[in-house]
């Protein structure tokens, strides 16, 4: 049991490397994610939502978070792909290609979205229900890989080399 209240700081930093599409060494996939990540999150709530009062203003709204969760997937994929393959490190990784595999399988889901609404956004029973509840759920997989990717192996963080800290000025100290 610890005595303190303090974080405990491990002796070394752990080794990360770090992303190649950042801006001012801001990783930008991360970054990104979190636009599709919300989107489909709130999917399945919108559809209950409008099962639940027949107002096709909650129809819509699920066309357009089905929409814009594809369109910012899609460009958020880009730079996560950009970084899959510019990190040699990165493709020896079982979870990077986890997370890749599972996030085409979400976008696909995203896509077989818009398509069924494209016609009548109201038509969401039963397909629809079904797509966006897969879709939360791949959004969980895929979410959870892409964290395993970060703080488990450190791959496409920030990055801490030597020269950020002096002697004097390590993280935790």
């Amino acid at each position: 049991m610890r005595k303190t209240l303090e974080q405990p700081v491990p002796e070394n930093l752990s080794p990360s490397v770090e992303s190649r599409v950042a801006v001012k060494r801001h990783p930008l996939h991360p970054i990104l994610v979190v636009y599709p990540v919300v989107c489909l999150s709130l999917l399945l709530p919108s559809d209950l939502a409008y099962l639940w009062t027949q107002d096709d203003f909650w129809a819509r709204v699920s066309w357009w978070l089905n929409l814009m969760g594809l369109a910012s997937g899609l460009f958020a994929a880009v730079f996560g792909i950009l970084d899959m393959f510019l990190i040699r490190i990165a493709r020896r990784h079982v979870s990077v290609w986890n997370h890749f595999v599972a996030g085409v399988m979400l976008l696909a889901l995203a896509a077989l979205g818009v398509w069924l609404r494209a016609g009548e956004p109201a038509a969401v029973w039963p397909w629809a229900v079904v797509q966006s509840s897969l879709c939360l759920l791949m959004v969980g997989v895929v979410g959870w890989l892409g964290g395993t990717l970060t703080f488990g192996h450190g791959i496409g963080v920030y990055g801490h080399t030597a020269k950020d800290y002096g002697a004097d000025d390590a993280p935790g100290e």
